[in-house]
């Protein structure tokens, strides 16, 4: 009788990373050209509780983005003075702004985020909020200085054009992780703010302005300007970063008979409706695409802060004889991610192998592909020139299968080792064998 061998991906993710976050605002201004669709005293999840100006001031919806406008009059906002529907404790504030006209001014807008922002214009007591983010206007049209206001400090460059300011607020009481706007890993003091223009970081580790409030609402106040000002607003994104996504750590296929037996394990779980289980078959062309298909769903546990094992079993993997699986994540709400695809198929070696790691040489990362044929326990060790172990990647009872384990340049400590070749070791049962991999900074 055939088996079918599996593919296994294991994918061991970093706790402390936030790459994965609940968005809990955002507005792109896309869905209407009329400003009241976009407000509510009683706002939905992406509607401001107010958008105003005063006097000769306008704001209005123009080409698809927030427009405020400032003639004669005094101020133009956008505000959402009710809590969010989840409070976050770390946030990443993102929004698209471009200025243009006007004269020098010093914080023209003012963003704040805290527990409360105040109705209508007034300006929010600093014992309200949480932090603040200005924007400086330049003697030359179109040009935007960014500001620290709570410590009275200006950004190193200038501005012009379109560009996406990101915000990163950390209250979690512990330092936090996070990917900045430069695909870079990043890191954030408690009760501290990074702000970023486009890809460059303009403050690290600023201090915030009241520690003991919350991060549960935000308002845009444009007040101290000069005329002729216009100040353009658009693609608002408000991530809780403190939430806890749909943490994949495992998924494997292994065979089971005639059947394929697909396993996998969460750390943590937000939202999480459940998963669909996919199958294509490679290169099959069904209905003129190369398409999956749902072959079963398996529900999530909603929220969870602790370990959950799932399984399902393919009873009738037919049609070929390779197949690849993948998992759609859903979340309550109905936005989904995809895992990668795991592939399985016929008639493979009964020898155990290690495969060359890949890419090689690497810089950060680099992935280890094994195969043993029976259920054993396997080992897997990066070790220097010298013989010294530097971490072990694996230490595990293992299934027959194919595998994939991951090498992050670290040592058993967390450390980032230093470039140069290295030497990974597979011991399954009796099999043993070495290769080297090259570490290039």
């Amino acid at each position: 009788m055939k088996n079918f061998i599996a593919l296994i991906l294991l994918i061991v993710l970093n706790i402390n990373c936030i790459s994965l976050a609940q968005t809990i605002f955002t507005q792109d201004f896309d869905s209407s050209s009329i400003l009241s669709n976009y407000f509510n005293s009683s706002p939905t999840t992406n509607q401001f509780r107010a958008i105003s100006a005063n006097g000769g001031a306008s704001v209005d919806i123009v080409s698809n983005a927030l427009q405020m406008a400032k003639n004669t009059g005094t101020t133009a906002y956008a505000e959402r003075n009710v809590d969010f529907s989840t409070v976050p404790t770390g946030m990443v504030f993102k929004f698209d702004l471009t200025v243009s006209g006007g004269a020098a001014a010093t914080s023209a807008m003012i963003i704040y985020v805290g527990g409360d922002i105040s109705n209508s214009s007034a300006i929010p007591s600093n014992s309200n909020v949480y932090a603040r983010l200005a924007i400086n206007t330049t003697s030359t049209s179109g040009e935007f200085v960014v500001r620290d206001i709570t410590n009275t400090t200006n950004g190193a460059n200038t501005y012009s054009g379109t560009k996406t300011i990101t915000w990163v607020l950390n209250n979690t009481g512990a330092s936090k992780n996070y990917t900045g706007p430069d695909a870079s890993t990043e890191s954030v003091a408690n009760d501290a703010a990074d702000i970023w223009v486009g890809t460059t970081k303009e403050f690290n580790d600023i201090s915030i302005q009241t520690a003991s409030q919350t991060l549960a609402r935000f308002k845009f106040l444009a007040s101290s300007w000069e005329n002729n000002t216009t100040i353009t607003i658009d693609n608002i994104v408000i991530q809780n970063e403190s939430v806890l996504p749909v943490e994949l750590t495992s998924f494997s296929a292994v065979p089971n008979a005639n059947s394929v037996q697909l396993n996998w394990q969460t750390a943590t779980e937000f939202n999480n409706y459940g998963f669909e289980v996919e199958r294509k078959i490679p290169d099959q062309v069904l209905n003129n695409n190369l398409e999956w298909m749902k072959i079963g769903f398996v529900p999530g546990h909603g929220n969870s802060n602790t370990p959950h094992e799932y399984s399902f079993i393919d009873k009738n993997p037919v049609d070929a004889t390779s197949f690849y699986y993948r998992l759609k994540q859903i979340d309550v709400d109905g936005k989904y991610e995809y895992s990668d695809a795991l592939f399985i198929k016929l008639n493979v070696s009964d020898k155990a192998e290690l495969l060359q790691n890949s890419p090689n040489p690497f810089n950060p990362s680099t992935s280890i592909k094994f195969y043993i044929p029976f259920q054993s326990d396997v080992k897997i060790k990066v070790y220097d020139l010298l013989g010294r172990e530097v971490t072990t990647l694996i230490n595990k009872n293992v299934s027959e299968g194919y595998h994939i384990v991951f090498w992050n340049g670290s040592d058993k400590y967390g450390e980032e080792v230093a470039s140069g070749i290295y030497l990974y070791r597979l011991t399954a049962g009796s099999f043993v064998e070495t290769k080297k991999m090259i570490l290039m900074k």
